[in-house]
């Protein structure tokens, strides 16, 4: 039973970021098919940035496992390897399935402006922000189980 409840608490982490993941890549292509005049995304497009966001979750999954703490040059070189794979995953899936087709080539850096941004944002939230929240919280614990 403790091995399905793992599993299952993976896959609703995973889904978490996958999710956040494909709603980033299907507004920003909606915002740049509208800026282009178009008002429709295609359904395999769709499928596609699913997809590729789900790839990128996994693999975020298995290069920062759940319940492990990564310091120093570890949280460094996983976190090249994670930048590496947004990279490949999302750009990549932007140029073979061709998501932005017809973006001018300003438009295009800013996209990528906007993904790195949005990859520093992700890691940001992953490995300071919570683990700040983490850490206030076994301090309150500590102060309430000393009482």
């Amino acid at each position: 039973m403790q091995k399905f409840i793992n599993f299952y608490s993976w896959g609703v982490n995973m889904k978490f970021h996958m999710g956040i993941y494909a709603v980033a890549l299907i507004f920003f292509n909606g915002l740049a098919r509208w800026l282009m005049g178009e008002r429709t995304i295609p359904i395999l497009a769709l499928v596609e940035m699913a997809l590729a966001a789900a790839v990128v979750a996994m693999a975020e999954s298995w290069i920062f496992p759940r319940y492990q703490e990564w310091e120093g040059r570890a949280l460094t070189r996983r976190t090249a390897l994670w930048v590496l794979v947004c990279n490949l995953g999302f750009l990549g899936g932007a140029v073979v399935f061709q998501w932005f087709q017809g973006v001018p080539l300003w438009g295009m850096g800013a996209l990528v402006l906007v993904m790195e941004a949005g990859i520093f944002a992700m890691w940001f939230a992953t490995h300071v922000a919570l683990k700040k929240d983490s850490k206030w919280l076994n301090y309150k614990l500590k102060q309430y189980q000393s009482q």
